[in-house]
């Protein structure tokens, strides 16, 4: 039994998207360029991929404790990965995790885990 019809699932997607591109803010996406680089080193060059739409909520400092400064709800055919790299305005952040979030059956979003990369 579903909870949804198609007709509500789409509905429920388009509605998140339309208050993604309501809140008006964009960012550009960056990815390692391929070559050699030690593993797990943060040393990498980045070239930016594209700009896409997002609302961007930084973490309260009172709620650092678990050390993601940001996070950021994103379209679902965004092709982020963890350790590509978010720069909003100034600001350079590591994708510490992408998760696609659900309403009974249908992906809405990805919500994006981020961490603040200093001295970038």
């Amino acid at each position: 039994m579903t909870l949804l019809s198609d007709p509500e699932k789409a509905a429920a997607a388009g509605d998140v998207k339309e208050l993604i591109l309501a809140s008006s803010q964009e960012a550009s996406l960056l990815r390692a360029v391929s070559g050699e680089r030690l593993y797990g080193s943060d040393d990498a060059s980045f070239t930016e991929v594209e700009t896409f739409p997002l609302e961007f909520i930084e973490t309260p400092p009172e709620d650092l404790a678990n050390k993601i400064d940001a996070t950021a709800c994103v379209l679902p055919a965004l092709d982020v990965r963890p350790e590509d790299r978010v720069r909003s305005g100034a600001d350079v952040f590591r994708v510490q995790t992408a998760v696609e979030e659900r309403l009974f059956g249908v992906v809405t979003h990805k919500v994006l885990k981020l961490v603040r990369q200093h001295g970038s």
